[in-house]
């Protein structure tokens, strides 16, 4: 009792965070990236459509590329959109960052972070786990966040990277319209290229297949549309997905766990 009688507000408040609360998560939407903080077992093998920051905030975590790599121990690693891995995190706090790479925070995110976009980076980071550890400690609001990365990124330093215009051009559409279920020829002759110049092009710069980038775009979709919706159905719906089961088939594929018990356990949802 004596130690209890020692803590501040903010002292008790972080100590129920990591003791009293073991369920607390969070997550963060902004613009081209994507932050998620909280208590994770297992995620079976998967692929995004982003890269992405993984960070074990209190302890290493491991790591499995394909279906038939070897284990690996880290406490940080950045996996570039379009590589299968597992992880396994057995119930550690655990903390990732997407960022796509037409993102204004692209740039920075390669210059923070040094890697190719075909190999997965290993590294020790002590400002990185902090920052983590800031967010899934202090739950704070949005823009607090958005500030905490734009420093951890020096994204005000950076500007978004050149894309090829057609392809630009491509992936507004896809954002204007995400339930359309557009097809790579119908989106080559929007741009005045044959399929295959196109499917290559789009490969290139957004280091995915148009497809997988396409259902990432959709996912992220639904679930900005969950934050102001009544169901996770209307959601998929309105993001053009055939149904629920539909929904829970492709997010299990892209983030290697069903999406419900990941929102239902969120105490923090906030997207622009």
């Amino acid at each position: 009792m004596e130690l209890y009688a020692r803590l501040t507000g903010k002292d008790l408040h972080k100590l129920a965070m990591r003791t009293f609360y073991p369920e607390h998560s969070q997550l963060y939407m902004g613009c081209g990236r994507v932050l998620y903080c909280g208590p994770l077992q297992h995620l079976e093998t998967h692929v995004y459509g982003a890269d992405v920051l993984h960070v074990g905030l209190y302890r290493p975590f491991r790591i499995r590329l394909a279906d038939d790599g070897e284990w690996c121990g880290c406490r940080c690693a950045v996996v570039p959109a379009g590589i299968r891995h597992a992880l396994d995190m057995a119930g550690g706090v655990h903390g990732k960052l997407f960022v796509e790479r037409n993102s204004p925070d692209a740039i920075g995110f390669r210059k923070r972070f040094p890697y190719t976009g075909t190999a997965v980076t290993f590294f020790e980071d002590a400002e990185t786990v902090e920052c983590f550890r800031w967010v899934y400690e202090e739950d704070p609001r949005r823009a607090a966040v958005e500030q905490r990365l734009d420093r951890l990124l020096n994204s005000r330093e950076q500007h978004a990277p050149e894309l090829d215009a057609r392809i630009r051009q491509v992936i507004e559409r896809i954002c204007r319209e995400p339930d359309r279920n557009f097809s790579g020829q119908e989106l080559a002759s929007l741009v005045q290229l044959s399929p295959s110049r196109f499917l290559h092009l789009f490969h290139e710069h957004m280091g995915v297949p148009y497809r997988r980038f396409r259902m990432w775009k959709r996912l992220i979709t639904a679930a900005e549309l969950l934050q102001s919706s009544d169901t996770l159905t209307r959601a998929a719906l309105d993001a053009g997905f055939s149904d629920a089961a539909h929904f829970s088939r492709c997010y299990r594929a892209t983030f290697g766990v069903n999406p419900a018990p990941v929102f239902r356990k969120l105490v923090r949802f906030e997207v622009p």
